[in-house]
């Protein structure tokens, strides 16, 4: 389900567009879902979108430039990666207790 549907529908050819000037200058792998996400999170998102005019929304996103699309898209994916989710709880107090590794180490020397 889109954000704001009334107004997605109306600049779904924009994006559309957008997306495909993306795609011809190298920058696949983006949806059309992302830069709309984007535009909400980044450029609109003091505004009341049920008052935004139509030519006002065209205009920012025929503006937009793929790196900072790009730039938001990483971003976003850092702060939601989870860094630990392949280590278990087990060997997380191992990495942050290394003192005991440490002492093993040296009886073994």
């Amino acid at each position: 389900m889109v954000e704001h549907e009334r107004l997605f529908s109306k600049v779904l050819p924009v994006l559309k567009s957008k997306l495909e000037e993306m795609n011809l200058n190298g920058y696949e792998g983006i949806t059309i879902e992302e830069i709309w996400n984007y535009c909400l999170q980044k450029k609109w998102r003091k505004k009341n979108l049920d008052e935004i005019r139509i030519h006002e929304a065209v205009s920012t996103i025929f503006s937009l430039k793929a790196s900072e699309i790009v730039n938001y898209l990483q971003i976003q994916q850092f702060q939601s990666t989870n860094w630990f989710s392949e280590v278990n709880q087990e060997e997380l107090r191992e990495l942050l207790n290394p003192t005991n590794n440490n002492n093993s180490d040296k009886e073994n020397v």
